[in-house]
C-alpha cells in the first residue's frame, strides 16, 4: 500500500487463481465487473475496497505472467487459467495438503 492507496501488489495473486480454478468446470469464463455476476474475479477479492480500475490491473498483470487468459481493455474479460496457472495453483494446493 503506498500512501494509503491499494495497488496491484497488495491483492492476492492465489485469491484469483483459486477462484478461477474454481469455476474452471467445463467452458466458464470470468468478467471483471459487478460481484453480484457470480463468475466475476472481484468475487476473489473485498470488492468494498478494490476498485474495478485496480482489479483490471491485476489481471493484466497476471496475463503477462501467463497465468490468466482473457482480455483486460474493459470488456467483459473472458478471464480463465492457462495451463501455467492451472499448475501454480495445484502446486499451492498440493503443498496445503
Amino acid at each position: 500500500m503506498k500512501k494509503g492507496k491499494l495497488q496491484c501488489k497488495d491483492i492476492s495473486d492465489e485469491a484469483i487463481l483459486r477462484f478461477l480454478y474454481s469455476r474452471d468446470k467445463g467452458n466458464e469464463w470470468c468478467n471483471w465487473f459487478d460481484p453480484k455476476f457470480t463468475n466475476s474475479v472481484m468475487n476473489a477479492v473485498d470488492y468494498n475496497i478494490i476498485s474495478p480500475q485496480l482489479m483490471l490491473s491485476k489481471m493484466r498483470q497476471m496475463i503477462k505472467k501467463g497465468l490468466v487468459d482473457g482480455c483486460s481493455c474493459g470488456c467483459r474479460g473472458d478471464f480463465h487459467l492457462t495451463l501455467k496457472g492451472k499448475q501454480h495453483i495445484k502446486n499451492i494446493l498440493e503443498v496445503m495438503k
